[in-house]
């Protein structure tokens, strides 16, 4: 048989010749055909054949690869079911720490993450500086941020959509030494980075207490935020004791952080009561970080103005009750009272006044006017209670206050002047009022410029208008430790004595009165300032006017004519001049000259007033110009405490010629007077002889 021809295949893209069937070199030997070798598949593609061992390499390859895959998902799992964000929590402390420049600690801390993350912060405590060690500046159960990673992956902006506060509590201390917790060594802002843009900061159920030492105050207050028809509000309560008097307080703001809105008015509402007084103050202030600007209506009320230097600064002198209203606002970097109008006692007030907090010392100024004015609602200017028993307003205290001082032995006033309060603030003051009203007063209007420099005090000048006359002045006060050197002198210009009397209520009368007074002295009060004071004064009344009135006016009114008749001299006689030279040294006035030249009398006197015993001891004699058998010299005596004083005459058997003889030595004669620059010149009145 012939064998069969061998096959031409194709395997795997080569032509490869087959043996005839049956005829395989080595596997088939029942046919003398050579038997080829079918290649192995690796030498078809051109690769060695793979061994055992490098398929073994790559079953252990892949598992470790699996083996690997499930360890990470391993510790993926353990990682969301193990982590804990505390391990940041030092990281975060020491961060705000060094911000604050104290201890800020937290017991927890958790995040949420998400689109928008929420960091959560537990039991927070910022602590105080060194010394304050009883307590922390503030805690609160938690802070909540929510932070906008959105926005951070695709602006790189720093977004804080909420804060949210629970339960915070602050304790704020002020030692007698004026150091405090509350100031924090806060970085400057990096204008480089980022800007952090936060929505709103809410704040539940805060609660706090300020005790501070150098005004006596301890507050607890209460404060959280509120929603009202989608405006969020802030609101504070307080209550406890300021400067010694109960306080309470009311304040409803808008949003914390609308404080740094500069292009929206910030709106506030705020009441306070420190006992007695009274503020309210209402309406919109322009950026208040920076106080550009404002528009608020300002009340102010209560029993005595001096009680508001604690809460405003402002060195205030005792007034009687009071009621101002008027604008608030900020210009320049002043704060500005205008339109302000109201009452003080039984006085109308009205201007404007500005402050400017700037500098080592505030500075107040303004301009002040009453149309209106009682001048014992003055009285707490040179420290005497002001007002009267029958100023409106005074509680009953107040009404005893005054009885008591109009019952005081003393006449001038006791009350030491506080350096300490005139050196606090300089203060630039003008005050005029148009109509001076009250009981015995004998003054048309008066104006005075008050200027207060580093508690140096110029009251110049000083007017007080009656008529066509006026009394001007000028005083000076300069602070020597706790005393004030005092410098002053007054200037009496025809001064009208018929109005002067009439208003007085002490009668009627013609004529004018002229002279100056000076003094020199130091001293804690009014009374040690002219008890220790140096100085002289002269009056003069060359154009004549009535001894009725002008006497009884001496005699305190009500002994006029008794007074009259024991001088020897009748009720209705004519005053052609009166001329009285005295000088003080270390606070006692004695009378260098005095005489009062009648149609028909003499009367010459001289004495002395101890001001700072306020005692008075004055004798008074007349002589008769036209000779007559048994008309005697009569002499009169003035004595007494300066709110009591006393009237007494010589004995009626005292001989004409010894009384002359004695009280010639006392008094001069009217032909040594000398003559006394008042326009009193040659041919006056007042040098005529007796006759």
């Amino acid at each position: 048989m012939r064998p069969k021809a061998s096959q031409s295949v194709k395997i795997l893209g080569y032509n490869r010749t087959l043996p005839p069937a049956g005829g395989m070199d080595g596997c088939h030997h029942r046919t003398n055909v050579t038997c080829h070798s079918v290649p192995e598949l690796s030498q078809i593609h051109g690769r060695p054949a793979a061994s055992a061992a490098a398929r073994r390499s790559r079953l252990n390859r892949s598992r470790w690869i699996s083996a690997a895959f499930v360890a990470v998902m391993a510790v993926c799992a353990a990682v969301v079911f193990l982590w804990d964000w505390n391990w940041f929590k030092p990281i975060v402390e020491a961060r705000l720490s060094a911000y604050a420049g104290r201890s800020v600690s937290m017991e927890r801390l958790r995040v949420q993450l998400g689109r928008v993350t929420t960091i959560i912060a537990e039991d927070v405590r910022i602590a105080s500086p060194a010394g304050f060690h009883q307590s922390d500046l503030a805690t609160a159960s938690s802070v909540a941020v929510e932070f906008s990673a959105e926005t951070w992956i695709r602006s790189g902006r720093i977004v804080l959509p909420t804060i949210v506060v629970e339960q915070p509590v602050f304790t704020v201390l002020e030692t007698a030494t004026e150091e405090n917790n509350w100031t924090l060594a806060l970085p400057q802002a990096e204008t480089d980075g980022p800007a952090i843009e936060v929505g709103t900061v809410s704040i539940r159920n805060g609660t706090g207490r300020a005790r501070l030492v150098p005004s006596g105050s301890d507050v607890e207050f209460a404060i959280a935020t509120a929603s009202d028809g989608g405006r969020q509000t802030l609101i504070v309560d307080a209550k406890g004791t300021y400067a010694g008097q109960p306080i309470t307080a009311h304040a409803i703001g808008d949003a914390l952080l609308s404080l740094r809105n500069a292009d929206i008015p910030y709106s506030v509402d705020f009441s306070l009561a420190n006992g007695a007084t009274r503020i309210a103050l209402k309406g919109t202030i322009q950026n208040p970080l920076v106080l550009t600007g404002a528009n608020l209506d300002l009340m102010l009320s209560g029993q005595d103005m001096a009680l508001l230097y604690p809460l405003t600064g402002i060195p205030i002198p005792k007034t009687p009750p009071y009621r101002v209203s008027g604008k608030l606002d900020f210009e320049g970097g002043r704060i500005r009272f205008t339109h302000m109008q109201g009452k003080v006692g039984s006085s109308d007030l009205n201007g404007a006044l500005a402050i400017d907090p700037r500098g080592t010392r505030p500075i107040l100024s303004g301009i002040l006017a009453s149309r209106s004015v009682d001048l014992e609602d003055l009285g707490g200017f040179i420290g005497s209670q002001p007002g009267r028993t029958t100023t409106p307003g005074q509680t009953p205290e107040q009404v005893r206050q005054v009885q008591r001082a109009e019952d005081h032995p003393r006449l001038l006033p006791t009350t030491p002047i506080s350096i300490p309060k005139i050196q606090s603030m300089d203060i630039h003051i003008t005050y005029k009022g148009d109509k001076i009203v009250g009981r015995n007063v004998p003054f048309d209007s008066i104006a005075a410029k008050l200027d207060i420099d580093n508690g140096r005090i110029t009251l110049s000048p000083l007017r007080l208008d009656l008529g066509g006359g006026s009394v001007t002045g000028m005083i000076k006060l300069n602070p020597v430790g706790e005393e004030l050197d005092t410098d002053a002198a007054v200037k009496i210009q025809r001064v009208d004595v018929g109005k002067l009397l009439a208003v007085s209520g002490l009668g009627s009368g013609r004529g004018t009165i002229s002279g100056t007074a000076t003094i020199k002295g130091r001293g804690r009060s009014m009374s040690e300032i002219l008890g220790r004071g140096d100085g002289a004064a002269d009056i003069v009344m060359p154009l004549g006017g009535e001894v009725n009135s002008l006497l009884a006016t001496l005699s305190g009114g009500e002994l006029g004519r008794a007074f009259l008749a024991a001088i020897g001299i009748p009720d209705k006689e004519s005053i052609r001049c009166l001329v009285a030279d005295m000088v003080l040294m270390r606070g006692v006035v004695a009378s260098r000259t005095l005489v009062v030249n009648t149609s028909d009398h003499l009367i010459t006197g001289g004495g002395r007033a101890d001001l700072f015993r306020e005692v008075l001891d004055m004798h008074l004699r007349t002589d008769s110009k036209h000779f007559t058998i048994g008309t005697l010299a009569t002499p009169l005596r003035i004595y007494g405490p300066f709110k009591d004083l006393h009237f007494a005459t010589a004995p009626e058997l005292v001989l004409r010629g010894g009384a002359a003889i004695g009280l010639g030595l006392l008094f001069p004669p009217a032909a040594v007077l000398p003559t006394i620059q008042f326009g009193v010149g040659e041919g006056s009145p007042c040098q005529e002889k007796r006759r």
